[in-house]
């Protein structure tokens, strides 16, 4: 039996399972397709009644009938936002190619970003409440943020470090980069990691009444954007130490070579005027990685299609790279095909940046057809593009200034 506690301290990590739900593709397979494709999985909602919001659609997940996936005793209490998450678990570790029998589970990690979680799940034991039915209090069980961490650590017996991570709509690349930090150190030779996210009628009130939501469909970059659209999904990561994953002969899609989290201090939903948080952020993770501004060719943007937002980060971007280095420099939004996926955000859009380093090709930015000439860099309007990346960065710049940024490269064969 090969035993996890026999640990690997390569102090490299790689990236040797993915598996993703979202509206633009149900598995990696369709997700890879519709991301470079440049499908838009933005559309009507039809999980609760949105008559009474600004806007009517998102990235719902759609395809798919999930509850019936899930009628087991183990997931009968299973909110919409732990079934997505169980699903692209399944899918990680599946392919992976991890035999975990032969494993010391004590020794597998689980590290998850928590979102609006089992908000649904309460919404609707509050509709059945107040219309007098006799409800189960089970319902309630999966409200809190750290019930899909429960549920894939418990369906897959991970024994090993548990963590639910929550810096908002940056809580899934959080929880990334401590994955990472205990595979480097040798703590656990495996973590999964990652973030999943229902939609919910509290996530579409909150945003509504900031006003910031696009009632067709967001346009990151675009003059003409007017907001956010929301979205939901999961994204689910299996990482190892590349030593390990090197010797058994698994498949690695990528290297996770650093990461860097910090806080703007500034704002509850305002990030800070002069990029800085940003901007150190980035600087932070590549001094961390081992890479020159230099070496960077794509960037998997924030790009949430908020004015302010999209500004800063344009602004960031010079800040770290310069004006010459950052017009040289392939970037996109993810958010414009599957919306802002809050606490799964930062895994979905780590698993974009893993695709496109992995097949060599820049997805697009769709919607965006009248640049904002305040956000002058290359952002690949509308279409994918061919384009050697070797090394890229995602970031996340969540409410509350909370910043993560991951670097990522290419392995060669």
């Amino acid at each position: 039996m090969n035993h996890i506690d026999e640990k690997c301290t390569s102090g490299r990590v790689a990236i040797t399972g993915l598996g993703i739900i979202t509206s633009i593709g149900e598995s990696v397979s369709e997700f890879r397709q519709g991301l470079f494709a440049g499908q838009c999985g933005i559309g009507p909602v039809s999980l609760f009644d949105t008559s009474g919001f600004l806007c009517q659609k998102a990235g719902q997940v759609k395809n798919r009938d999930i509850e019936s996936l899930f009628e087991t005793r183990e997931t009968r209490r299973a909110s919409r936002c732990d079934m997505l998450g169980l699903i692209a678990a399944g899918e990680a570790l599946e392919d992976s190619g991890l035999d975990l029998t032969k494993y010391d589970r004590n020794n597998i990690g689980i590290v998850m970003g928590g979102g609006a979680g089992g908000m649904l799940s309460w919404e609707k034991y509050r509709r059945a409440s107040w219309s007098g039915k006799n409800i189960s209090p089970s319902l309630l069980l999966p409200v809190s943020q750290c019930s899909v961490t429960d549920f894939i650590a418990n369906r897959y017996q991970l024994a090993g470090h548990r963590a639910t991570i929550s810096t908002a709509c940056s809580s899934s690349a959080t929880s990334i980069g401590y994955g990472f930090d205990l595979v480097r150190s040798g703590t656990h030779s495996v973590v999964v990691t990652g973030g999943s996210e229902a939609l919910s009628e509290l996530t579409f009130a909150g945003f509504s009444s900031l006003r910031q939501v696009d009632p067709e469909y967001c346009r990151p970059f675009d003059e003409n954007r007017r907001g956010l659209s929301l979205g939901e999904g999961a994204a689910i990561f299996v990482l190892e130490d590349f030593k390990q994953a090197r010797q058994r002969g698994a498949k690695i899609y990528a290297e996770l070579l650093g990461y860097a989290i910090n806080s703007d201090a500034y704002h509850m939903t305002s990030p800070h005027p002069k990029a800085t948080g940003m901007i150190n952020v980035m600087a932070a993770a590549l001094e961390r990685a081992g890479v020159g501004v230099d070496g960077v060719d794509y960037i998997n943007t924030h790009g949430t299609g908020t004015k302010i937002n999209d500004r800063t980060e344009t602004k960031a971007v010079k800040g770290v790279f310069g004006n010459k280095l950052a017009g040289n420099l392939s970037l996109s939004s993810v958010k414009s095909m599957v919306g802002h996926c809050l606490g799964a955000s930062g895994a979905i859009e780590t698993a974009a940046t893993v695709l496109a380093i992995e097949d060599q090709i820049v997805p697009p930015t769709i919607h965006l057809d009248t640049p904002d000439k305040k956000c002058d860099l290359d952002y690949t309007p509308n279409r994918s593009r061919q384009r050697a990346i070797r090394v890229a960065l995602c970031n996340s710049f969540a409410f509350g200034g909370n910043n993560t940024c991951l670097v990522l490269a290419k392995v060669d064969a």
